[in-house]
C-alpha cells in the first residue's frame, strides 16, 4: 500500500510540473508575441510584398531608368540619364542666390503637420509643390529583411509646413513628384543627399533636377564638421538624436518620437541652408562661392543608381564622378 500511496504521490506531482511547465511556456509566448506585435510587421508581414510595381527587383538583370521618350518607342536598353541636359544645364550656369526661408529664426515644430498616405492627397501636394521655388526633402530607408532595402518614408518642408509621406502606402504613386522634383526652376534642398538620390531613382524613378546640399556647402565654406547634427546645433540650438536613425520606419502608426525625428531632419533644412548661403555670399569671394556650392550639389545628381553586381559604364562612371570632386572644385590626379 505504502508503494501504491508513493506512486500515486509520484504521479501526481510529475503532471502538476508537467501543467506548470505548458502554463510557463504559454506565459512566455504570449509576452514574446505582444512584444513583436509592438516592434512592427513581422518576417511574414513584409509591406513590399503588396507593392505592385517593383523597379529594382532582386534579380541580377540591370537596373532601368525612366526614359521619357524612349518609353514611348518601347526602348528602355539604353541607359542614361533621362534629365542630363537640364543638369549640364545648370554645371554650366549655376543657380543664383535665392532665399531659402522667409524666417529670421527657426521656425519651431510645435504647429501641425500633415500626414500623406492616399493617393488623392499626394496629387494635392504635387499641385502644391509646382508653386514653391524651392522646399526641403529627408528620407527614411528600411533595410532589414529587404534585400535592396526601400524607402518607408520621405519628408517634405515648404517654407510653411511639414509634410510626412507614407511611401509604404504610397509606393506605386509616387511617381506623381516626378515631374516637380525634375522641374529645374525649383530648387530642392537636401543634406549629404548622394545615396538619397539613388533611392529615390530606385524606388519610384524620381530624379532631382536643381539640387542644393547643405552638406556641399559646408565643404566649400570648409566648416569644421558637416552633419546635419552640426548644423542643427550651430544654426538653430537643436541636439539632434541619432537613436532612431537605424529604427524600424515600417511601423505604422509612428511613434511620435519617430515622427518629430524624421520632420526635424527636413523641417529646419530650409533656414539652414539660408543661413549657410547668407555665408557664401558675404565671403571675399561673392557669389563664386554659391555658385561653386550649386555647381557640386547638381553634380551629385548625374549619379545613377545600380544594383550591387551589376553595373554599365556610362552609369558608374558618372557615379565614380561624383564621389571623388575634390574640394578644390577639380579631380584631382589619383582619382583620376
Amino acid at each position: 500500500m505504502e508503494v501504491l500511496g508513493w506512486r500515486m504521490e509520484a504521479k501526481l506531482i510529475f503532471t502538476v510540473s508537467c501543467l506548470a511547465a505548458v502554463s510557463l511556456a504559454v506565459f512566455v509566448y504570449a509576452i514574446h508575441h505582444n512584444k513583436k506585435n509592438t516592434r512592427g510587421p513581422s518576417a511574414d508581414e513584409k509591406p513590399q510584398r503588396k507593392f505592385k510595381r517593383i523597379l529594382a527587383d532582386n534579380s541580377h538583370s540591370p537596373f532601368v531608368h525612366f526614359q521619357p521618350q524612349r518609353e514611348q518607342n518601347g526602348d528602355t536598353t539604353t541607359v542614361s540619364h533621362p534629365y542630363e541636359e537640364q543638369i549640364r544645364l545648370l554645371l554650366e550656369h549655376p543657380p543664383q542666390p535665392l532665399k531659402f526661408s522667409r524666417a529670421s529664426e527657426p521656425l519651431s515644430m510645435e504647429g501641425p503637420y500633415t500626414w500623406i498616405d492616399k493617393r488623392s492627397e499626394l496629387e494635392a501636394l504635387s499641385q502644391l509643390l509646382c508653386l514653391e521655388h524651392v522646399f526641403a526633402v529627408d528620407t527614411e530607408q528600411h533595410s532589414l529583411r529587404s534585400f535592396l532595402g526601400f524607402t518607408a518614408l520621405v519628408q517634405i518642408s515648404t517654407q510653411e509646413d511639414d509634410y510626412l509621406l507614407d511611401t509604404i502606402a504610397l509606393h506605386d504613386d509616387m511617381c506623381l513628384l516626378r515631374s516637380v522634383f525634375a522641374n529645374p526652376a525649383i530648387c530642392k534642398v537636401f543634406h549629404g543627399a548622394d545615396s538619397d538620390i539613388l533611392w529615390l531613382q530606385r524606388d519610384f524613378h524620381i530624379y532631382v533636377v536643381n539640387l542644393f546640399d547643405t552638406a556641399r556647402a559646408c565643404d566649400v565654406l570648409a566648416k569644421p564638421q558637416r552633419s546635419l547634427a552640426y548644423l542643427l546645433q550651430t544654426y538653430c540650438g537643436i541636439s539632434s538624436n541619432k537613436v532612431f536613425q537605424r529604427a524600424d520606419w515600417r511601423l505604422r502608426p509612428l511613434p511620435e518620437a519617430m515622427v518629430q525625428y524624421g520632420r526635424a531632419d527636413a523641417h529646419y533644412l530650409l533656414y539652414i541652408a539660408d543661413c549657410l548661403s547668407a555665408e557664401l555670399n558675404e565671403s571675399k569671394y561673392g557669389s563664386n562661392l554659391f555658385e561653386e556650392t550649386g555647381r557640386r550639389s547638381n553634380l551629385i545628381t548625374l549619379q545613377l543608381y545600380e544594383k550591387e553586381g551589376v553595373s554599365s559604364g556610362q552609369a558608374a562612371a558618372a557615379s565614380i564622378l561624383s564621389r571623388h570632386y575634390s574640394s578644390q572644385g577639380t579631380i584631382s590626379s589619383k582619382s583620376r
